[in-house]
């Protein structure tokens, strides 16, 4: 009887470690934009006329010439899901049509499908969006965001199908039932010129790597304590 618990108590503890090990493991690529190296960055269906994107002074700078477009830049792989995006992003000028900032996660360009975490300036609003194809189902709350102001963006898919986009302390949630498959991650500006630094995806199958510095690692908030509003498509 004592083998057998003793048995039973290793394999638990192994499975423990296993599962930790795991988590412990979770990847972070990075990109501090120092390097004026955008070869791991494209521009998704680009336009030269009405869209720009590249390196200033250690910042990655978006532009949108045009009023009415909206312009991606991504990175990473298709493989990549339910992981998390962070950045620090400024709107520094608009194009007389309301201006937004953001990120896009789960990022299948050629397949239209993508989760989009917005920054509105002229409504006042946050807007977490799933977008497949021409159907955008948005959920929207209330934020005034000012220009010119540095802003700490984080953007989460987790499995179970919560989305959470955390702008400094503020924390916005949705759910999504019939989450996307996994893609790219990157920035987004429309209907204006943004500057981003800092960007970094963290996730299970992400791997260490991109052309930035490593960081401490920082506590994270724990999402029990985020789920304050919750909706669903």
């Amino acid at each position: 009887m004592k083998k057998l618990i003793l048995m039973i108590a290793v394999i638990t503890l192994a499975c423990f470690l296993v599962a930790e090990s795991q988590r412990t493991f979770a990847g972070t690529w990075r990109d501090d934009f120092e390097d004026n190296d955008t070869r791991e960055w494209k521009i998704f269906n680009i336009d030269r006329k009405v869209e720009k994107w590249w390196i200033d002074d250690g910042e990655a700078v978006g532009e949108i010439f045009l009023p009415g477009f909206m312009s991606l830049w991504l990175t990473g792989e298709l493989t990549w899901k339910n992981y998390s995006v962070s950045c620090r992003a400024k709107l520094v000028e608009d194009k007389n049509e309301p201006p937004t900032i953001g990120l896009t996660l789960h990022d299948r360009g050629e397949e239209d499908s993508r989760y989009l975490f917005f920054l509105d300036y002229i409504f006042g609003t946050v807007r977490i969006v799933k977008a497949v194809q021409d159907d955008w189902n948005v959920i929207s709350y209330l934020f005034d965001a000012e220009i010119d102001t540095w802003y700490e963006l984080t953007a989460t898919v987790y499995e179970e199908g919560i989305l959470e986009f955390q702008i400094d302390d503020a924390v916005f949630t949705a759910i999504d039932d019939e989450i996307l498959k996994g893609g790219q991650a990157g920035l987004v500006v429309a209907d204006g010129r943004a500057h981003f630094d800092d960007f970094a995806v963290t996730g299970e199958n992400v791997s260490n790597g991109g052309p930035g510095k490593a960081r401490p690692v920082e506590p994270q908030t724990k999402l029990a304590t985020t789920w304050g509003h919750l909706k669903t498509f």
